[in-house]
């Protein structure tokens, strides 16, 4: 009987063993996922930022010539207003 609980006790220390090699395993492999994650996030806002100064630069580049067809769009209408009211 005593030998069969030594055996029993042999077991369970490998089974312990196991146990904690699996968790570091485990803890590893999830650390590499959120490390990769959290890489993904910060090429994400990168890449936000990116787009965040491409608007800014395309919008300062059409904002004139966006300017200059609403103003030429304004006196347009109120010369076809001036021509309605006019006849």
């Amino acid at each position: 009987m005593e030998i069969e609980i030594e055996l029993v006790q042999v077991k369970l220390t490998m089974l312990k063993a196991l146990t904690m090699s699996l968790m570091i395993e485990f803890r590893n492999e999830n650390t590499r996922k959120i490390d990769a994650l959290a890489c993904k996030v910060h090429e994400m806002r990168a890449q936000l930022r990116e787009v965040d100064r491409i608007h800014e630069s395309a919008w300062l580049r059409l904002r004139g010539g966006i300017e200059e067809t609403w103003a030429a769009l304004q006196i347009s209408l109120n010369d076809a207003v001036m021509g309605f009211k006019s006849q």
